[in-house]
């Protein structure tokens, strides 16, 4: 056992990004928004960013049932689907109803 080595796999960042701008092709993403509506039959609910709108699948019920509608959020996750119908499988949803949103908005997408 003492010769044996751990192996750390490293999962690739989330690039955070708008709804708008998603591609098939991205792997992990950070968005911020909104949600706005919920269903629980498939653990998912409609996130939207103030421009655009897209479907949120979770794994954890625990998690999906204490998410509120109405509460700004960020969600780190992969981009899944084809242009037009594409959607997020959620890692990570962390509670952002604290955080000033305009503030947030232009601190992570302003371009330098």
């Amino acid at each position: 056992m003492a010769d044996e080595q751990k192996q750390i796999i490293r999962r690739a960042p989330a690039v955070p990004k708008k709804i708008s701008d998603l591609k098939p092709e991205m792997g992990r993403v950070c968005l911020a928004g909104t949600i706005i509506s919920k269903n629980k039959d498939i653990g998912s609910f409609i996130l939207d960013d103030g421009e655009n709108k897209i479907l949120i699948l979770t794994n954890d019920p625990k998690e999906f049932e204490q998410l509120r509608e109405g509460t700004f959020i960020r969600v780190m996750g992969k981009v899944w689907g084809q242009e037009g119908e594409l959607e997020i499988q959620a890692d990570i949803i962390q509670d952002f109803s604290k955080i000033d949103k305009e503030l947030y908005k232009k601190v992570v997408y302003t371009k330098f």
